[in-house]
C-alpha cells in the first residue's frame, strides 16, 4: 500500500513541469494573436515613389514603364494600408503607343511581424482595388484614339528591405485583373495592328514589377510613442 501511494506522488510530481509548460503556452498563445491586431506601429504614415514594369496579356513582348507615388497608412502592427496613383507608357509592336493610369489602394498584410520595421526583411501579401483609364493610338497622322476607363482588382506580393525603421526600399510583384472592357492589340500577319475594344470582365489584365521608396513622416495617432 505504501509503495501505490509513493508510486502515486512520484507520478504527481512527474507531470508538474507539463502542467506549468501547458500554462505557459496557454498564457503566451493569446499573447502572440493579440500581438498581431495591437497598433503600437498604428498611425503611422510615410510617402514615397514607385517604378512600374507593365506586362500585357495581350502583348507581352511590348512591355510598358512607368512611375508614381503612394501613400502609406498603417492601422495595426502587422496591417498596412498603401494609396497610390502611377501613370504608364507602352511601344505596342512598333506601331502604337499604349497609356495606362491607375489610382487605387491596397490593404498590405505582414507575414512576420514587422518589429517596428527593425526587421531588415519584412515580407507581405496584399490585395485591394484601383481604377483604370487606358489609350492607345496608332502611330501615324490622324490615327483614331481608343480609349476606356474601369475598375480592377489585384493581388500582390513584395518585400520591404528596411535600410532604417524610417527608410524603406520594397520589390513586388502584382496581378491586375480588369473589370470590364479591354482593349486588345492584335498584330496582324501583314504587319499592322488593329485595335478592338472587347465587351465584359475576363482574366485579362496585366502583371506589375513594382520597385519603391518610402520614408515615415509621423504618426496621425499613438503620437505620443517614439519613433526610431
Amino acid at each position: 500500500m505504501k509503495s501505490r501511494n509513493l508510486l502515486l506522488v512520484l507520478l504527481f510530481l512527474s507531470l508538474i513541469p507539463q502542467l506549468k509548460l501547458q500554462a505557459q503556452d496557454t498564457v503566451t498563445t493569446p499573447h502572440k494573436i493579440k500581438k498581431i491586431f495591437t497598433d503600437d506601429d498604428g498611425g503611422m504614415v510615410s510617402f514615397g515613389a514607385r517604378t512600374d514594369i507593365n506586362i500585357f496579356t495581350d502583348a507581352p513582348k511590348s512591355p510598358g514603364i512607368g512611375t508614381g507615388g503612394s501613400l502609406r497608412l498603417q492601422l495595426l502592427n502587422r496591417l498596412n494600408t498603401e494609396w497610390f496613383g502611377d501613370y504608364v507608357t507602352s511601344n505596342l509592336y512598333n506601331k502604337a503607343h499604349r497609356v495606362d493610369a491607375h489610382i487605387g489602394w491596397n490593404v498590405m498584410f505582414y507575414v512576420l511581424d514587422p518589429n517596428g520595421f527593425k526587421r531588415k526583411f519584412t515580407p507581405f501579401i496584399a490585395a485591394g482595388q484601383c481604377f483604370d483609364y487606358t489609350s492607345v493610338q496608332l502611330d501615324g497622322e490622324n490615327q483614331q484614339l481608343h480609349s476606356k476607363a474601369t475598375a480592377a482588382v489585384q493581388m500582390e506580393l513584395g518585400c520591404h528591405y528596411n535600410i532604417t525603421p524610417r527608410f524603406d526600399v520594397s520589390l513586388s510583384t502584382l496581378y491586375d485583373l480588369h473589370l470590364g472592357d479591354d482593349l486588345d492589340t492584335n498584330l496582324n500577319p501583314d504587319g499592322t495592328v488593329t485595335v478592338t475594344n472587347e465587351k465584359g470582365a475576363g482574366w485579362e489584365g496585366h502583371i506589375m514589377i513594382i520597385f519603391s521608396a518610402h520614408y515615415k513622416i509621423g504618426r496621425l495617432w499613438n503620437t505620443k510613442r517614439k519613433m526610431a
